[in-house]
């Protein structure tokens, strides 16, 4: 079946429902930025569940860098682009936040917030998750679900810490094409020289991307909406530069994985030659290498789609088969 048909069978209607099902509170967690220190940030997130009955599984959904938790709820579309929506609808409960230095979450000295330290901090957040601390809910099964950064995070978190149940990892292969890397570099600046952010009071390390670079590093233009591509720079956010220190692999992780990727991601996939992402055998024989058996990895490769998976307009498939997956994991 050719993309267009995939996105034909899962209508925004599914979203538009489940909108009218959901219940959202916001929170704000006491967060440590190491395991000996003591809870001096705030983690901010959203639980959303069904109105009318409590999962018992509870998807942490971590956005990727120089994005809000606006990415995985995003306001175009009346619920198309919206991922919180379609786990809801399935039954799930989210918890959709900003980590520490992001969104509406505390923003230290840029210097402080290195992967190890946020790593810390969502350890806390599925820890709250888990204890009952939110809404009074203890849940028992907890799934991450990563884009770009929020991937990266899931390699040192879940190794660390063995408190997941699965993972899915979007956005998150283990190549790159360097031209395109050498690009985003340039397409980077600190956020206090964008408008947007002038009067923030962020340090340097704080970086932003230059206005109207987005559309051509994070989206693919045959599945772009070009209203999602202007909401996208008006929501815009920061990224501290300690953040940028990848994992090492392999990645001890010993929950079951799903990888799911952009077969047109800009960064990832074009012109990158250690696989090919029209070819998912190619792929997952590229990224088992990173991964213990234990992982079980899966991977999906999405076609006509860049890096923003859940901003193109391919994002009705790219929720069904992290759901699909889902269910065989932990379901709600």
């Amino acid at each position: 079946m050719t993309v267009a048909g995939l996105v034909a069978a899962s209508p925004s209607a599914t979203a538009d429902e489940a909108g009218q099902g959901v219940s959202c509170k916001p929170y704000s967690l006491p967060v440590r930025l190491s395991d000996s220190g003591q809870a001096t940030e705030t983690l901010w997130g959203e639980l959303c569940q069904p109105r009318n009955r409590r999962p018992t599984t509870v998807q942490l959904l971590v956005h990727g860098g120089f994005y809000n938790h606006v990415y995985w709820d995003f306001p175009v579309g009346n619920g198309y682009y919206s991922y919180v929506r379609n786990a809801v609808a399935a039954g799930y409960a989210t918890f959709n936040v900003d980590p520490i230095g992001s969104g509406n979450s505390s923003h230290p000295l840029s210097s402080q917030v290195t992967g190890d330290a946020g790593t810390v901090a969502l350890h806390d957040a599925i820890t709250a998750l888990r204890n009952g601390t939110l809404d009074g809910q203890a849940f028992k099964k907890v799934i991450w679900v990563g884009h770009a950064l929020g991937s990266f995070y899931a390699w040192r978190e879940i190794p660390r810490y063995g408190d997941v149940d699965g993972a899915i990892l979007t956005s998150a292969l283990n190549g790159h094409n360097p031209d395109h890397a050498a690009i985003v570099a340039a397409n980077m600046y600190p956020a206090v020289q964008d408008p947007k952010f002038a009067n923030s009071g962020f340090d340097a390390g704080y970086m932003t991307t230059k206005p109207g670079t987005r559309g051509s590093m994070f989206y693919y233009p045959a599945t772009t909406d070009p209203a999602v591509v202007a909401m996208d720079e008006e929501t815009k956010d920061v990224q501290p530069i300690a953040t940028t220190q990848p994992a090492q692999p392999p990645y001890g992780i010993q929950v079951p994985v799903l990888v799911v990727g952009g077969a047109q991601d800009w960064l990832e996939c074009q012109g990158v030659t250690a696989y090919d992402c029209d070819d998912t055998d190619s792929v997952l024989a590229h990224e088992s290498q990173y991964y213990l058996p234990e992982a079980k990895l899966k991977v999906a490769m999405v076609p006509e789609t860049g890096h923003d998976m859940a901003l193109a307009t391919t994002a009705p498939v790219t929720s069904s088969i992290m759901l699909t997956w889902a269910m065989g994991v932990a379901a709600p």
